[in-house]
């Protein structure tokens, strides 16, 4: 019997490569729940993984010569895109984090109140996981 990668969409030993996986898996996805260990790892391995890529694009479009239009602007259009899937992981992660809190992805909203908001979303995203009567059902 083989044993399965994930249960209840979360990894079974989170850590930086198993909990960033999850992030690409779900990256367009919100209706469902993140534990708090798989959302933090996954924050720091796409953190590192988006870093790395946009710094060596910057890089790349840095040392290209002044009048190659196309080739730069390819460059700039290949960091947009990375910076936009790394900001879309982010905020469905949040999504599926604050469901396994048993609130709904609206929360997320609280960070456009200005610094007290943003303090307020990180404690959400810190508390532990609630099961009782939680819409989003674990899977299995």
């Amino acid at each position: 019997m083989q044993m399965k990668e994930q249960v209840w969409n979360e990894s079974f030993r989170p850590g930086i490569i198993s909990s960033t996986r999850l992030y690409f898996q779900d990256l367009f996805v919100g209706a469902k729940r993140m534990s708090r260990k798989d959302f933090w790892w996954g924050y720091l391995g796409m953190t590192i993984f988006a870093g790395i890529i946009m710094a060596v694009l910057a890089w790349v479009i840095t040392k290209m010569p002044v009048d190659d239009f196309y080739w730069s602007s390819i460059l700039g259009v290949a960091l947009a895109i990375v910076c936009g899937y790394y900001w879309i992981s982010i905020f469905t992660a949040m999504i599926r984090r604050l469901h396994d809190r048993k609130m709904h992805g609206w929360w997320i909203l609280i960070a456009i109140i200005p610094i007290i908001g943003n303090i307020a979303l990180l404690v959400l995203l810190c508390l532990p996981q609630r099961n009782f009567g939680n819409r989003w059902q674990k899977e299995i």
